[in-house]
């Protein structure tokens, strides 16, 4: 034998060795895919595409014990109805029984008939009146009616106290009592009526298992409680439930009143006020909703606020969130399909903040900002913010801005802040992920179970 030969032996254990180490591979191959499979991501944290074949379809429906008692009454309008549309089209719409669409324009898209909201208004109104000259437009010419340029700078419009600035947002106070009676017209016997937004999320299981607890052959008026002045009523955007009886109140109000409430609707900003103060004139007061049904977006809210009842955001039932991305829709229908598949039980809030929250907050994160609020003083490097966080036992997290520092006793993502030019200031966010693990423990030990707002 010369020294280069290998002995049977050593080649059975070499051949040993290497099959090993190819099983391996294998195996940790298999194991990253089968991870990545189920891995849950925002938009937010990775602006990933999907293809058209790995949209939810059809067969993502299970049947929900009385999502047939519910008409969806889906309000949008021309200038968004086609972004914001097509993650509702490709994941929900399938699953309704009963919903219609509507919006400042009536037209098909993506095989769904878009109802015009506005058609029964008076025409004298609608000729004379500033708030429809971009009504008017529309039904002129259509799809062509608006410049590229007038979409883009009303896409980019800032909200501000009295809603967003733009000639669409003001036209959609004028949909609300309307598509009441539409609604109430097309599906008389409905025990439910819901009203949403292209850009609202339901969790339908936890709603429904919800609506259980109220009497749908009484007049009510459920949502959002939301403040003007010393007005209260709901938030179009978190969803508002209205029972059969109390439809047929508001829509036998609103037709024989109609001046009155076209009045109303000139002098005011808000359409889901205007459907609150006919609720009230029929004398149906508003059932506070808020935890349950929530107005905005997880990334932005604060999830140690408090109930009425003292209890925190946290413990309750995920029910509704508004201001979601197409993405984010897409991203939540499949944490729900996630949910089904364990045969887990229904999300809370703090669940969602566990799953879909904490997992994006990082010690550094640049482009960020994660809306900390308190202002330090001097002219602060991101390690010094960080440094001026750390000195305070009660700070969460900290956020950097043209040198200048925020810190906040209060948790929330926050949402991305791009340098879109050069000279925009860059935004840098942290978190001090230890104390928000803390945190979190407190927050689920404060619970006493999950619950619901209840009558």
């Amino acid at each position: 034998m010369t020294s280069s030969s290998v002995s049977p032996l050593k080649r059975r254990r070499l051949s040993a060795l290497i099959g090993a180490t190819l099983l391996f591979l294998l195996l940790h191959i298999l194991h990253n895919w089968w991870h990545s499979s189920f891995k849950f991501s925002v938009t937010v944290a990775e602006n990933h595409h999907r293809n058209q074949e790995e949209m939810p379809n059809e067969d993502h429906c299970v049947p929900l014990r009385g999502l047939e008692n519910i008409f969806i009454i889906i309000r949008t309008g021309f200038s968004e109805a086609h972004r914001k549309l097509t993650p509702l089209i490709e994941t929900t719409l399938p699953c309704l029984p009963h919903y219609g669409i509507w919006s400042d324009l009536e037209e098909t898209y993506a095989g769904q008939h878009i109802a015009n909201a506005l058609d029964e208004i008076d025409p004298e109104l609608i000729t004379s009146h500033s708030d429809f000259e971009y009504y008017r437009r529309l039904q002129e010419h259509g799809e062509n009616a608006f410049s590229a340029e007038e979409l883009a700078s009303w896409k980019q419009a800032p909200n501000t106290d009295r809603g967003r600035d733009t000639p669409g947002w003001k036209l959609d106070k004028w949909k609300f009592l309307p598509l009441a009676k539409k609604a109430y017209s097309q599906h008389p016997t409905s025990p439910w009526y819901m009203f949403i937004e292209c850009d609202t999320f339901v969790f339908w299981e936890s709603l429904l298992e919800w609506l259980r607890n109220f009497d749908s052959t009484k007049p009510l008026y459920i949502g959002r409680q939301m403040h003007l002045g010393d007005k209260v009523f709901a938030y179009g955007g978190a969803g508002i439930l209205i029972s059969n009886p109390g439809m047929g109140m508001l829509v036998a109000r609103y037709t024989s009143n109609i001046e009155l409430y076209n009045t109303l609707t000139i002098n005011e900003w808000a359409g889901d006020y205007i459907l609150g103060k006919a609720m009230s004139d029929v004398g149906i007061e508003l059932f506070h909703a808020w935890p349950t049904l929530e107005g905005d977006m997880p990334a932005t809210l604060d999830f140690k606020s408090t109930s009425p009842a003292g209890i925190h955001f946290w413990c309750y039932y995920a029910t509704t969130y508004h201001h979601l991305t197409p993405q984010d829709i897409y991203d939540y229908v499949e944490l729900e399909q996630s949910r089904r598949f364990k045969n887990r039980n229904l999300l809370s809030n703090g669940d969602i903040f566990r799953l879909v929250v904490f997992p994006l907050m990082k010690p550094e994160v640049v482009d960020w900002d994660n809306l900390s609020t308190d202002v330090q003083n001097g002219d602060l490097s991101f390690n010094e913010c960080l440094k001026a966080c750390e000195s305070k036992p009660d700070c969460l997290q900290f956020s950097l801005s043209n040198r200048t520092c925020r810190t906040s006793k209060v948790i929330k993502l926050g949402k991305e802040r791009p340098q879109e030019r050069p000279l925009d200031e860059i935004v840098s966010s942290g978190w001090m992920i230890e104390r928000v693990i803390a945190f979190m423990d407190a927050m689920e030990a404060s619970c006493n179970g999950r619950l619901w707002t209840l009558p």
